[in-house]
């Protein structure tokens, strides 16, 4: 994948744990683009400070804990780098609801995607400079999807069924980056299991010394709040005594909000009914339907955000 490091515009800088970007020609600069990524609260971006190297303009970037997506690809599986491609989309996706920022000047080198091993979360690296690798945003695009599907080929030897599939639909010209995104959620299309899946159920025991599924509030006003998800059918909501689970700070969630469901080993949710819905990573979910959670995903209840670790 062409990069402006490889063109030249910029030269990179290790620092550590973090790196920096030196432009070559400081007129490349935008100064306005540069404003806009530091009015960012959505903590989409890898932290950019603006220094000066040598009488160079410097771009230095605080990667915190996050890794690079390329130190993660050893012994990675089908689902890991799915749910980490579906991160990608929603981040590059909200980059273009923005309108402020352009899509071409985000590096979407493998080494400069930045994952938190944990929860999966993706955070970008934008570069404000007046120059792009990409003449426009579907040269752009085009170039993530065959790079993805190289690099699926390199570190996947042992596809499921639901990850060629996700092969084919990267071929596909005709779906856009949100729908490559609902069908990575399970919107828009069947939900394709691994067959191995379907012919061993995991049993209750099994499940028991897995790593269960919590869900952990975002924005509670009493401090930390977690639902660990441990059960095969929880049903979630602000009523005590019906619910499994319930959540006690937020009117706007209903008596009985959601299902969470554990069906082979994998997660589904499911809106009951409620009156001021549920969304996943930022999209309405249909009533009475399941739709499939993983790590890193952001669930809204009513108006409180929840993220699955």
């Amino acid at each position: 994948m062409y990069t402006l490091k490889d063109k030249g515009i910029v030269q990179e800088l290790d620092c550590g744990n973090n790196f920096a970007y030196v432009l070559v020609d400081n007129n490349q600069f935008i100064n306005t683009d540069y404003k806009v990524l530091l009015s960012q609260t959505n903590d989409m971006f890898v932290q950019c400070m603006k220094l000066s190297y040598n009488g160079n303009i410097g771009l230095f970037y605080i990667t915190d804990d996050y890794s690079p997506f390329s130190s993660l690809f050893a012994n990675m599986k089908s689902d890991t780098l799915m749910t980490i491609a579906s991160n990608l989309f929603a981040a590059i996706i909200e980059v273009r609801n923005n309108g402020f920022l352009s899509s071409q000047n985000i590096d979407v080198s493998w080494d400069k995607i930045f994952v938190n091993p944990h929860t999966l979360k993706v955070k970008l690296v934008y570069i404000p400079v007046n120059y792009s690798v990409f003449d426009n945003y579907p040269e752009f695009e085009s170039e993530l999807r065959s790079s993805l599907i190289k690099l699926i080929h390199n570190v996947i030897p042992d596809k499921t069924q639901k990850m060629n599939q996700f092969l084919i639909d990267l071929s596909n010209g005709s779906l856009t980056l949100k729908d490559l995104f609902n069908r990575t959620r399970g919107e828009g299309t069947d939900i394709l299991i691994d067959p191995s899946y379907i012919s061993s159920t995991v049993s209750s025991e099994k499940f028991k010394n897995m790593d269960a599924y919590k869900l952990v509030a975002l924005n509670s006003p009493d401090g930390h709040f977690e639902i660990v998800l441990d059960k095969d059918n929880m049903l979630i909501g602000k009523k005590k005594e019906v619910c499994d689970a319930y959540i006690p700070f937020n009117n706007m969630i209903s008596r009985k909000h959601c299902r969470v469901f554990i069906e082979n080993g994998h997660y589904f949710i499911m809106d009951v009914g409620s009156v001021n819905g549920t969304k996943i990573n930022g999209f309405k979910i249909h009533k009475e339907q399941k739709y499939p959670i993983n790590r890193g995903d952001i669930v809204r209840l009513a108006d409180s955000d929840f993220q699955v670790v």
